[in-house]
């Protein structure tokens, strides 16, 4: 990709970024002041749990696409065959083990939720995501765009229909009836995706799958599952501890700073295909030159938006409601985790291109066992600050981690080179 396409594909990108983040602050104010902190809290805490295990329902074949398409176009009809396959037999797994879990972690009226959240996130959500990263791969990131815009467009929308609802009659729904209802608007993006998939892409073809996609997969997917860990579990500990409040306003301020990282997310998705080739050809000296050049863009925007969210604070509860008022306080404990996350995104990047996925896992793994340890000492006894005390700690950690890992593995590089020019004659 040269650099031409990197700038159009950040464009189309950040374009479908700057739409998403828009609709995404509409649902997040539409569900904060329709549901209050206590239910959006219940809420929440059900879909960290699901989310965390539906990252194993694709097996990390929505990577697998990218990584495969990107290097070899043929090799689409295959791998798509391949993904969903997995994706729906993966989704019948991913239901039985959150009603497992579900059953001794939460209260029975959370657990009434988790069907509708696995069907949600699990199977539709999945089959949208693989429909993104096929396109990505192909370098249509236009539709990979497009695809992450509806989606948030349509939760929005159908947010708007339920605070509309209970303004109209007076009511106040709870966080049951909207599972009940939120999957809707993701079955219809589902549905559209896999037609636009199978019209531009083409159809998909069944074959065996080698046992290497599925171990590189299955590193993928526990990537993906270590993210939802250290990024989101702490939500379903303040539920399971029936402080279901504070779940609700952490939750608003912590999806804040998830809106505010989206165009750093960007950013490094439209550069993936890029960072495969340059990694597949030179290895860590072949990804190094777009690390830097990536981190020169994107550390000041971090520095900013640290500043940004630590003085602009005090205007979530004008947005969510009187309920949100803890969420002030957290969002400036937490305002560093943009610039946090800048530094392991460039990093870890360049070591899932260069080297093994294998080797980004461990550390991402690390920090989720990390993430899950500190949460479990410092949530009983200090709620929602120690549940920041550890995402900040966790964060920073995986940042050391992944540059030490990056700089081992350029050392370890450099002398295989050295090595290889002394074997060659006089």
């Amino acid at each position: 990709m040269k650099e031409d396409s990197l700038r159009r594909g950040s464009l189309w990108m950040f374009s479908g970024q700057a739409v998403s983040i828009l609709f995404q602050g509409i649902y997040f104010v539409l569900m904060g002041r329709t549901l209050g902190s206590r239910e959006y809290g219940v809420f929440i805490g059900v879909v960290s749990l699901v989310g965390t295990l539906a990252n194993f329902s694709a097996l990390g074949m929505e990577m697998i696409l990218v990584r495969n398409v990107s290097r070899d176009r043929e090799s689409f009809a295959v791998t798509w065959g391949q993904s969903l396959i997995i994706t729906f037999a993966g989704f019948l797994v991913l239901l039985a083990t959150s009603l497992l879990i579900g059953h001794y972690t939460l209260r029975p009226d959370l657990r009434v939720l988790i069907p509708y959240a696995a069907f949600a996130d699990g199977l539709l959500g999945k089959l949208v995501l693989l429909a993104a990263r096929a396109f990505q791969g192909a370098g249509h990131l236009d539709w990979t765009a497009k695809l992450t815009a509806v989606t948030n467009i349509g939760r929005a929308l159908t947010a708007a229909g339920l605070f509309w609802y209970a303004h109209a009659l007076g009511v106040h729904p709870t966080a049951l009836t909207w599972a009940k209802i939120y999957w809707f608007s993701t079955l219809i993006v589902a549905v559209g995706a896999l037609i636009v998939v199978t019209t531009r892409l083409g159809r998909p073809r069944i074959s065996r799958i080698r046992g290497r996609d599925l171990s590189e997969g299955f590193s993928f997917s526990l990537s993906s599952s270590s993210i939802s860990i250290y990024n989101d579990i702490d939500k379903t500990f303040l539920a399971g501890l029936n402080q279901l409040s504070a779940a609700g306003f952490y939750s608003a301020a912590y999806r804040v700073i998830d809106v505010v990282t989206a165009p750093l997310y960007g950013l490094y998705a439209a550069a993936m295909p890029r960072f495969f080739r340059e990694g597949g050809r030179g290895g860590i000296a072949g990804a190094t030159p777009l690390v830097r050049k990536l981190l020169l863009r994107t550390v000041p925007y971090g520095i900013v938006a640290a500043i940004g969210l630590y003085l602009g604070a005090g205007v979530l509860p004008l947005l969510f409601g009187p309920s949100f008022r803890g969420s002030v306080t957290v969002l400036r404990w937490l305002c560093l985790l943009p610039l946090l996350r800048v530094l392991h995104y460039a990093w870890g990047t360049a070591i899932t291109a260069s080297a093994s996925q294998w080797n980004r896992t461990a550390t991402q793994l690390s920090a989720a066992l990390l993430n899950l340890s500190l949460d479990a000492v410092l949530i009983p006894r200090w709620s929602w600050k120690g549940a920041a005390i550890a995402s900040l700690a966790t964060d920073g950690t995986l940042a050391l981690l992944s540059w030490i890992v990056l700089q081992m593995l350029a050392r370890r590089e450099r002398s295989r080179l050295a090595a290889s020019l002394d074997e060659l004659p006089g």
